[in-house]
This record gives structure tokens, C-alpha cells and sequence, in this order.
């Protein structure tokens, strides 16, 4: 559909800078705040787990260094999903003139009442004529048909579907990995970056322990870093 266009298939997450020629991960970039601690991290994180593939697999329960790359992947589109439906319902907004609503009068009164239903035409039954109630519902059946027209050409309800698939397979994901062992600091490390990302991924809360775990996120890359 128009305006629709993510695809259902997990990109895989490439290195790009992160991957010189020499095979050698970039180093950690000198100042690492708050504004740029979560993508650092995720790059840093997809070039350890890449160089971690050529290891054995143990048998056993998958690992978190396997986990991980699913989960952010889940998420990276599940943010260009949220990205495209607040488009889309900009553009919806803009063409229907909001939400299918009808403005009634109430007789005897300067006061004006939105209705959005037409249960809730009827329960105005007694204070409005015979006439009003016709006229209402035949405005408000146009609005919804028109509502309903210029979502279908823009894929609208497409997308917050969309976007409620991504987000239900992230938060799945995240939660398996989180009670999922690590095997060593890197796992411990991808744990704790999902950790964040899916409880405070605008990075502003301040209230302990938020402030700790970005600090311990930081450290946690600093001491891969030397390993």
C-alpha cells in the first residue's frame, strides 16, 4: 500500500566504519555521553558479536551474543515503523480534518458537544429534534467513510499494525534475552544495553539506578575495550 513500505524480512546489522580494513573493530570514540551512549554501544557490540561467530557453539540454550542482533533488529524497525505511522497519521489528520467527529448544539444552551459515535447521538435523543439526529448521523457516517477512504490509500491502520507486530516481537525478544545467562562480558554488556534501550531509550531518567546503569554501560565498553 502507498506510503507502506517496511519490509517483514530482518536487515542484517553491518559495521559499516566500525569494520576497518585491518578487521580491527574501532576504538571506542573518546567522549561517549548521554546523547550518543545507546547507538555507540550498538555499534560497538555488532562488531564484537560479528568477531565472535568464527567461536564454537556450545550446545545448550542459544546464546545471548546470538540474541542480541535479532532483538536490535526487532527494535531498529520497530522505531522505522513508529517513525512512518506518525507520518501517515499526520497526513490522515490533515486530509479528514481529524477524527471523525460531528459538533452538535444543544438547544438552550451556547454549549457544543462532539459526539464520535453513534451511540452517542442517541443518547442525545432527548434534547435534540428528529431532524438534528438525521443530519448528525448522515455527517457522521460521511466523515467515517471518508476516514476510512484516505486511510486505505495511505495504509494508516497497515502501519500502527505493523508497529504493534514489531513492538510485541521486541519486547519478546528482549525479555528472553534479559533472563537468558551471559558467558561473558560482552553478553553481559548486550544484556544491559537492551536493558536501557527498552526502559529508557531517551536516556532521561534520572532517578537511581538510571543514571548507574548508563555509567556501568560505559564502563562495561571501556573494559571490552582492553580485553
Amino acid at each position: 500500500m502507498a506510503g507502506f513500505e517496511i519490509s517483514r524480512t530482518l536487515p542484517a546489522i553491518t559495521r559499516g566504519k566500525d569494520n576497518p580494513p585491518n578487521g580491527t573493530a574501532e576504538r571506542l570514540p573518546r567522549l561517549i555521553d548521554r546523547r550518543n551512549l545507546l547507538p555507540v554501544a550498538a555499534r560497538w557490540l555488532s562488531a564484537r558479536i560479528d568477531e565472535a561467530r568464527v567461536l564454537p557453539r556450545e550446545s545448550g540454550p542459544t546464546p545471548v551474543r546470538e540474541m542480541w542482533p535479532r532483538w536490535y533488529a526487532y527494535h531498529q524497525q520497530r522505531l522505522r515503523a513508529t517513525h512512518l505511522r506518525q507520518k501517515l497519521e499526520t497526513e490522515l489528520l490533515k486530509a479528514t480534518g481529524g477524527i471523525p467527529t460531528v459538533e452538535l448544539s444543544i438547544p438552550g444552551t451556547d454549549q457544543l458537544t462532539s459526539v464520535r459515535s453513534f451511540a452517542d447521538i442517541n443518547r442525545l435523543t432527548p434534547e435534540l429534534d428528529t431532524e438534528q439526529l438525521s443530519e448528525a448521523r448522515v455527517e457522521l457516517r460521511r466523515r467515517r467513510k471518508q476516514w476510512r477512504e484516505t486511510d486505505q490509500r495511505l495504509g494508516y491502520s497497515d502501519a500502527v499494525t505493523r508497529e504493534q507486530e514489531l513492538a510485541h516481537k521486541a519486547g519478546i525478544a528482549g525479555r528472553v534475552m534479559r533472563i537468558t545467562a551471559p558467558s561473558s562480558l560482552i553478553e553481559v554488556t548486550a544484556k544491559l544495553h537492551c536493558l536501557i534501550v527498552m526502559h529508557d531509550p531517551g536516556r532521561k531518567l534520572e532517578l537511581t539506578p538510571w543514571p548507574e546503569l548508563r555509567r556501568l554501560l560505559k564502563d562495561l565498553m571501556r573494559i571490552g575495550e582492553r580485553g
